[in-house]
């Protein structure tokens, strides 16, 4: 398997809003950021930072582009030349976004009440977000993302999630076990993770019916990053759970139970047989986020969670 994994790092444009104060200011920022990406990539990150677009003309200071800094002979040839390995390698995430739009639901994404598109690419790709250290707002481990979407009823509804994020490489030493672990965890497909699933989460047990549905799961589609994401969030909580009662705050993602009139409505699709072949009726469930795909799943005893069904929702 190739060393190089599928964490790829996305460019917070937010960052580049802030220009330098000089050209020599500029320069230190620039070189800080390489840095970073040098840690990044030398701790298992794949060589590539996704941009929103073309950034030659962007200005690092008054009078002094991108393009000025990846031509001045000042600036450390290695780092002008890594800079360019890195971006030049990778499509623009805006020509993703479209693939992106129709797997999830639209949503906005802001931090600290700005738009921020980017951010919300790197949540949904699980990417690690990188930032030029331009404003002390970016000196930060993690980002908490603010996500206004309408729910099925058109109701507004607003979540807040937290991404990893670096500006300087002490950021990247705190996240190795992150990346580590996604390294470790790393997936091809919906039939890889289904294979491997006593592996990955031996505290899960799966239905039957489960296995089509997470094996229809292409390698590239943004929704098995996320129904990964959600699985390891059950499998922690079932790992953890030690006593009687199962408490849905040891999710880090949000569980809600069905409604009366939906578990009325649809009690032959929510019940399902399980692996201990009783059949159960299904209501606890997590939402993708963004997205209109739900997990159900059924916490049996302590140490033991069952998931019942992953896809779109119940209609």
């Amino acid at each position: 398997m190739d060393v190089e994994m599928d964490i790829e790092m996305v460019l917070n444009e937010l960052s580049l809003q802030t220009l330098a104060p000089d050209i020599p200011t500029a320069k230190q920022w620039m070189s800080n950021f390489i840095q970073t990406l040098r840690k990044a990539t030398s701790s298992g990150v794949k060589r590539v930072v996704r941009t929103q677009d073309d950034m030659n003309g962007l200005q690092l200071a008054p009078e002094y582009p991108l393009a000025k800094w990846r031509n001045d002979p000042t600036v450390n040839r290695e780092e002008r030349s890594f800079f360019r390995l890195l971006t030049t390698k990778a499509p623009f995430w805006t020509d993703v976004a479209e693939e992106i739009k129709s797997k999830f639901d639209l949503s906005d994404v802001f931090y600290q009440g700005k738009l921020a598109p980017g951010l919300g690419f790197a949540w949904v790709s699980d990417s690690l977000a990188v930032s030029l250290l331009s404003e002390q707002i970016w000196d930060e481990y993690y980002l908490r993302l603010e996500i206004t979407k309408l729910d099925e009823d058109n109701d507004l509804i607003e979540e807040q999630l937290e991404i990893v994020h670096a500006s300087r490489s002490q950021h990247i030493k705190t996240h190795t076990n992150w990346i580590q672990n996604r390294i470790r965890t790393r997936v091809k497909d919906g039939v890889d993770l289904w294979q491997r699933q006593n592996e990955l989460f031996p505290h899960l047990k799966f239905c039957q019916s489960v296995g089509p549905q997470i094996c229809n799961l292409l390698a590239g589609d943004p929704m098995l990053t996320q129904v990964k994401k959600r699985l390891f969030d059950l499998e922690e909580a079932s790992q953890n759970w030690k006593e009687a009662g199962f408490n849905l705050e040891t999710l880090s993602s949000k569980a809600t139970p069905e409604s009366n009139s939906r578990l009325q409505n649809f009690k032959n699709k929510l019940t399902i047989q399980c692996p201990d072949r009783q059949s159960r009726l299904f209501s606890l469930h997590l939402r993708m986020t963004p997205g209109a795909w739900r997990i159900y799943f059924f916490p049996l005893t302590p140490g033991s969670i069952i998931i019942g069904y992953v896809g779109h929702k119940i209609l």
